[in-house]
């Protein structure tokens, strides 16, 4: 083998080792911003799952109600910066629908964050049926991006 081949074939590993380096690299950064976003939505969840036990369990919360609708309000403005980068691989159960109707997701995130706005108002009062009804219309805001962005239970990464 003459000189130039080996410093050909020298270069060829290390450029196949850059390459391997930079695909591993990407992978971990894919998975960290999936935990993100997991961490995101959980809050959301969590939130609506406070709401909703301070109400079917009638508990002494209910100035707690405006605290939480203003969290998932908050994390609504932070939504569709953590899904901008298309990732529907691996732990994931982002539907690629996400970007394809890019501009419908984002609408629909931000609904959401109105919805929990007003819910921080209505739960200010003491109006028990407004409240739930407020707490309804925020649900179903929800559901407006679950139904179409998420994979279904039984298609979850979880459940493979």
């Amino acid at each position: 083998m003459t000189r130039v081949q080996r410093n050909l074939w020298g270069y060829l590993v290390v450029l196949v080792c850059l390459v391997g380096f930079v695909a591993v690299a990407q992978a971990q950064e894919d998975e960290e911003l999936i935990k993100y976003r997991q961490k995101v939505m959980t809050s959301n969840g969590a939130s609506m799952g406070a709401i909703g036990d301070i109400l079917k369990h009638k508990l002494p919360y209910q100035s707690h109600i405006t605290i939480h609708a203003q969290d998932i309000q908050r994390m609504s403005t932070v939504i569709p910066d953590a899904f901008k980068k298309q990732i529907t691989a691996g732990k994931t159960d982002a539907k690629p629908e996400i970007w394809k109707e890019w501009d419908k997701f984002a609408a629909d995130a931000e609904a959401m964050g109105k919805e929990a706005a007003e819910l921080a108002k209505v739960a200010q009062g003491s109006d028990m049926a407004a409240i739930s009804a407020q707490v309804k219309k925020l649900g179903d805001s929800c559901g407006n991006c679950h139904k179409p962005y998420r994979k279904p239970k039984e298609e979850s990464y979880k459940n493979k």
